[in-house]
């Protein structure tokens, strides 16, 4: 016990050391698994997944993904029901969601809401819409209704 008392600041820091070690093994399988505009076509054109734009409307002047559903996040609570029940298949096999902001950043917390509501497979595009804008990939100025 004296050990301890004489050596608390080293204490404390091995056990700080060690919870921020642990810590990514904990939230690992909570957030939605960033993926880059590749992998995203990838899953869109092979697994026919369901691209979810969360950007608020007056984001929307930045362009839109044409496929995308807008869901804005301020929505999303009272639609994602409706969107769990798209994202299933007849198959036993549900549809992966890819979650798409401005940046990425609110994408992968959403991520972490979604998989709490029964989602098994969601994405968030690394980058956002600015990295599908760098890639050359399709965007759309108008907003589908």
């Amino acid at each position: 016990m004296e050990f301890f008392v004489d050596n608390i600041v080293l204490v404390i820091a091995a056990f700080v050391s060690g919870a921020l070690l642990v810590w990514p093994l904990v939230v690992k399988n909570t957030l939605a698994k960033e993926i880059n505009t590749l992998a995203a076509t990838q899953l869109l054109n092979s697994r026919d997944a369901v691209m979810v734009d969360i950007r608020e409307p007056s984001e929307h002047s930045r362009g839109v993904i044409p496929q995308a559903r807008l869901i804005p996040m301020s929505e999303m609570e009272s639609k994602s029901a409706g969107l769990l029940k798209e994202c299933e298949s007849g198959k036993g096999v549900a549809k992966p969601v890819i979650l798409v902001c401005a940046s990425g950043r609110r994408s992968s917390s959403m991520g972490r809401q979604l998989r709490k509501q029964g989602f098994s497979e969601v994405y968030s595009l690394e980058g956002g819409i600015d990295a599908w804008k760098q890639a050359g990939l399709p965007i759309s100025s108008k907003v589908k209704a």
